[in-house]
């Protein structure tokens, strides 16, 4: 059975309490289709070698990650800001590609 606790209509992102038995969960859950469209196009723009000879841009978006997965991957892996290894072997991992904005690599 499951309870519906909040949904975000404009994120895509519901939250909701399951009753499975004598366990009790709850589960949040978020569609990324649009995300993963805007990283394919944003990657699809990207040219190596665009950010030479422009000494205002100091920052370049690397990765656009859903909300939900985000903090699922600050309880596994810290925060970003303490642990920055381990955030850019997931980034790299080719199996997390559809979260890059960018080619190359972190």
């Amino acid at each position: 059975m499951k309870l519906p606790l909040t949904e975000d209509k404009a994120a895509g992102k519901r939250t909701y309490m399951h009753f499975s038995g004598d366990d009790k969960t709850v589960v949040t859950e978020q569609k990324v289709d649009h995300i993963l469209e805007h990283n394919k196009r944003q990657a699809n723009d990207w040219k190596y070698g665009n950010l030479m000879g422009n000494t205002q841009r100091h920052q370049q978006k690397v990765a656009e990650i859903p909300a939900t997965l985000y903090y699922d991957l600050v309880k596994k892996l810290g925060d970003p800001k303490h642990n920055m290894a381990a955030w850019k072997r997931w980034l790299n991992d080719p199996e997390n590609r559809f979260f890059r904005t960018t080619g190359g690599s972190v």
